[in-house]
């Protein structure tokens, strides 16, 4: 849900605002990606953004906890989370979990 209400924030006042949500199957793991079209994440910040309380976002709009909990939840659950981002064209998270939990 945070991967989604961000990109929804991203999008704030852009035309042709787009979210597109597509889950697979990639061997033995379950993939869900959530990509926007919105302004990207610079590269200075990519680094931060699963950091406990960062965010760029103007006070009272965020904790900065959101990608941060996202981050520990996947990895919690045996998966991996990875973010592609091109300022000025938009952001995709692919989230990966296995299929089965390990030993099941």
């Amino acid at each position: 849900m945070n991967l989604l209400t961000n990109a929804a924030q991203a999008l704030l006042g852009r035309d042709h605002a787009t979210i597109r949500i597509a889950t697979a199957l990639s061997g033995d793991d379950v993939v869900v990606t959530i990509a926007d079209n919105g302004p990207g994440i610079p590269a200075d910040v990519l680094p931060r953004i699963w950091d406990p309380f960062f965010t760029t976002k103007d006070v009272g709009e965020g904790t900065g906890l959101g990608l941060s909990i996202v981050h520990e939840l996947v990895a919690r659950h045996h998966g991996s989370i990875e973010v592609d981002s091109v300022v000025g064209e938009g952001t995709t998270f692919t989230v990966k979990w296995p299929r089965r939990p390990p030993g099941g």
